[in-house]
């Protein structure tokens, strides 16, 4: 066995007996998590609960984060914040072995915001019924250090004929839109796929509607793959600045220019 590989990595391959790696995704949310930054381990959080992600493996370096993190600097604002997305995406993940660490960071000395939304996740972790995750069983350092960390390997399936090969972007990286989540960012798209044939930027009719005071959804960016179709980003606020995936249409007819 590889050298390097976290503890929670460990158990699954001892509970299943075969593992595979992680996906793209979520071995970049994993090194995020593991960076130490409250910065970085913020986006993971964010971006781990916008696209819905759910791997055990990956929640268990979120958990592990969240452990580590959650009294270090309560009253700073971004470790506040990193903790709150710690607890949403937890609590998104809806898998109850991650009820007692959510409960221990809302009833903490954290800051009354942060209190509210692990409260809020806690709400969607079931009580009881299965092993509760046990902080240090995932060791940060080593992930952060390059570790690969393991999932177990789901049940063998019938084999899919291999799809045909996606057309390349000028930087000859392979455009596979299956790689791609409503709720990734816009970096982590550039990441996976490499930069588009071409992008286009317009503003929405939201920009005018008087209540919008979040200014969700008042600028959209598409990306256009020659040959495999286009990515619609939302500016998911203003005042944050982030774009994330609205749409995916694949799209083989797709030109590449606007």
């Amino acid at each position: 066995m590889k050298q390097g590989l976290s503890l929670i990595a460990i158990s699954l391959l001892l509970a299943s007996g075969v593992a595979s790696a992680l996906d793209q995704s979520g071995q970049r949310y994993a090194t995020m998590l593991a960076s130490g930054g409250p910065g970085t381990i913020q986006r993971a959080g964010e971006d781990i609960y916008n696209t819905g992600y759910k791997e055990q493996a990956v929640m268990d370096v979120a958990a592990q984060a969240l452990s580590e993190i959650y009294l270090k600097n309560p009253t700073d604002r971004d470790y506040a914040q990193a903790t709150s997305w710690l607890c949403k995406a937890l609590g998104n993940s809806g898998n109850g072995r991650y009820h007692d660490l959510v409960q221990t960071v809302a009833k903490a000395n954290v800051h009354r915001n942060t209190r509210k939304y692990c409260e809020s996740a806690l709400k969607a972790l079931p009580q009881g019924g299965v092993e509760q995750f046990k902080a240090g069983s995932v060791d940060l350092a080593k992930v952060r250090d390059g570790g690969q960390v393991a999932t177990a390997a789901p049940a063998a399936a019938p084999a899919k004929p291999a799809p045909a090969a996606a057309a390349a972007p000028a930087s000859g990286k392979k455009v596979d839109f299956s790689l791609v989540k409503e709720g990734m960012s816009q970096e982590e798209v550039n990441d996976l796929l490499g930069p588009p044939t071409n992008q286009k930027t317009y503003m929405t009719g939201k920009q005018f509607q008087p209540f919008n005071f979040a200014a969700r959804d008042v600028q959209r960016t598409e990306y256009l793959y020659k040959g495999v179709g286009h990515i619609v980003f939302s500016l998911k606020s203003a005042y944050k600045g982030v774009y994330r995936v609205l749409q995916i249409v694949p799209d083989p007819s797709e030109t590449g220019y606007p």
